[in-house]
């Protein structure tokens, strides 16, 4: 009898004062605010930042900013066949990658393309999509959400 008592004081112990310590020590949930809140503490500065009302691809928050003249879209879901669907939607097929990379649709005498490069990154339920000129910015900037 004395060592179920013995146990049930160690169980109380641990739960009471051990288990509020360990999770002290769990990272913290990822949030729109804390993607934003790193990407400052990387260094960058982030203008025209804005929530959007209405958010778009189906995502149930969107925030958008430019860093620098790189527009960066992070979009929030709540569904893992919604997030896949588009982060599946922004990657280039690897015919188009050779086609950029080599200039094969300018050697045979089509215009230059004029869409901006772009990365596209996935972390648990958020999607980054970064558009802009400076193809070192966007990878540093995918860098940044990755390591979160």
């Amino acid at each position: 009898m004395n060592s179920n008592i013995v146990k049930v004081i160690i169980f109380i112990f641990i739960v009471v004062f051990i288990a509020p310590l360990v999770l002290r020590f769990l990272p913290a949930p990822l949030t729109l605010e804390k993607i934003i809140d790193e990407l400052g503490k990387a260094g960058y500065r982030m203008e025209n930042l804005t929530f959007a009302d209405s958010p778009a691809n189906e995502s149930i928050r969107q925030v958008s900013f430019y860093i620098r003249d790189a527009w960066v879209n992070i979009y929030e879901y709540d569904d893992e066949g919604k997030i896949a669907k588009y982060a599946e939607m922004y990657k280039k097929d690897p015919g188009t990658i050779l086609v950029e990379t080599w200039g094969l649709a300018q050697a045979l005498g089509s215009a230059p393309s004029k869409n901006k490069p772009e990365r596209v990154a996935r972390k648990k339920n958020f999607l980054l999509v970064v558009q802009g000129e400076d193809t070192t910015l966007l990878n540093r900037i995918v860098e940044v959400f990755n390591r979160l």
